[in-house]
């Protein structure tokens, strides 16, 4: 028999132990936000100093350690909102590729491209690679008139709305002035890598921007005007839907169909929602998705430590599958594109929740998901592998030598 009184001091002291335990979160949550102002805080140096190296080092802290929820979503709800501009969903629809068939490894590769620019240095190899695919398969588009500077300058942006609203709106803090600067940086980067004309931007064509955090402000404005100014229902933004999101779930019933569709419609503005032929989520599960992102962010903010290093969620693989030289993707996807078929991978939960929903298993139908891995010197639309290998090293050799502001909005 336990002595007596026992229980009580074991209640006691698991009372001490929670109390210790939330007063160490309390001290330690914002430890990492506190480290990456803490050149800029109390007016020791100006947004406009920022490096091009702090930037992207900031960046990868936010996608890898303190939102990467946030920061993937940010990125798949800006390459979804590519559809609702009518000028882009009519060139899926004329490239032949937005198909069924088509459809799961269009938006991987897309997907892939975009996770390779955002997690790379600038005066990386893979981030050059990427950029220079990205441009090759753009290059025709753009020549022909197809692809306008606009829509490219829209996509550009899309992704900072996103980051910002999402972050913001559904994480357990907002993002500070000088990570917005970061992100600002980041993209203006990736603008004049991929020759999107700045000069629609209110001071694109006059005395500039004073820091990044400027830039991304004016970024995100001009996006959701051009939305508000162009987007529209249309039968090929209907088409992009019916193909990248309804048949993802066609071996569902429909109300699953319906379900999915609905909370994407939660996550656009009533622009973007309508351009897209979406549904708008109904008072009920608007409150249900609602609870789960305020219980999200009670849980974060007070009852959980910041993720260490040692856990970083790496956006791609950092290196090779050393059978192929090519890169595996890691994702819980209806196809499994690029993912190697390891045990984990296909018996891991997530795979096998995916498989009871009518997804394929890594490693199915033989050859046909490149389980091998991906190139960047290949990776896009079936009729473009293996071509542009000269005009991307062209882009890469250029890239190379193109020197970079250490400060690119330092005042001269």
């Amino acid at each position: 028999m336990l002595p007596a009184g026992s229980g009580n001091h074991c209640s006691a002291m698991l009372v001490v132990l929670g109390l210790a335990y939330l007063l160490l979160v309390r001290s330690m949550r914002h430890q990492r936000a506190s480290s990456i102002g803490a050149a800029f805080a109390h007016g020791k140096r100006p947004l406009s100093s920022m490096t091009t190296d702090e930037a992207y080092d900031i960046m990868a802290q936010l996608q890898e350690l303190e939102f990467p929820y946030a920061m993937n979503k940010a990125r798949r709800i800006a390459l979804l909102k590519a559809g609702a501009i009518p000028t882009m969903s009519r060139l899926f629809a004329a490239t032949g590729q937005n198909t069924r068939r088509n459809a799961g490894r269009r938006s991987v590769d897309t997907e892939i491209l975009l996770r390779e620019v955002q997690s790379k240095p600038r005066s990386s190899e893979r981030y050059m690679q990427a950029v220079a695919r990205m441009n090759f398969l753009h290059a025709r588009y753009r020549k022909a008139g197809k692809i306008l500077d606009a829509d490219l300058l829209h996509t550009l942006g899309s992704n900072v709305v996103e980051m910002f609203r999402i972050v913001d709106g559904g994480e357990w803090r907002s993002l500070t002035d000088v990570e917005r600067c970061a992100i600002g940086i980041f993209h203006r980067h990736l603008g004049e890598d991929m020759g999107i004309p700045l000069d629609a931007l209110p001071s694109g064509a006059g005395g500039g921007w004073r820091d990044g955090a400027h830039f991304a402000a004016e970024l995100r404005d001009w996006t959701v005007a051009y939305e508000e100014a162009v987007a529209r229902p249309v039968p090929t933004g209907n088409q992009y839907v019916r193909v990248y999101v309804d048949s993802a779930t066609s071996a569902m019933p429909r109300a699953v169909t319906t379900l999915v569709r609905k909370i994407l419609g939660s996550n656009l503005d009533t622009t973007m929602r309508t351009s897209l032929n979406l549904e708008p989520p109904g008072p009920v599960l608007v409150l249900y998705l609602e609870t789960l992102g305020l219980v999200r962010k009670l849980v974060l903010r007070h009852l959980c430590l910041p993720r260490p290093s040692s856990w970083a969620v790496k956006a791609v693989d950092e290196q090779p599958n050393p059978a192929t030289g090519l890169y595996n993707f890691e994702h819980a996807g209806f196809q499994p594109w690029y993912v190697k078929p390891t045990f984990g991978a296909r018996w891991r939960p997530s795979a096998l929740l995916v498989r009871a929903l009518g997804g394929r298993a890594p490693g199915t139908h033989g050859e046909r998901f490149h389980p091998q891995g991906y190139s960047l010197e290949t990776i896009g639309p079936a009729p473009q592998e293996g071509k542009g290998l000269e005009e991307m090293s062209a882009t890469v050799e250029f890239m190379k030598g193109r020197g970079s502001a250490k400060c690119p909005f330092a005042q001269k």
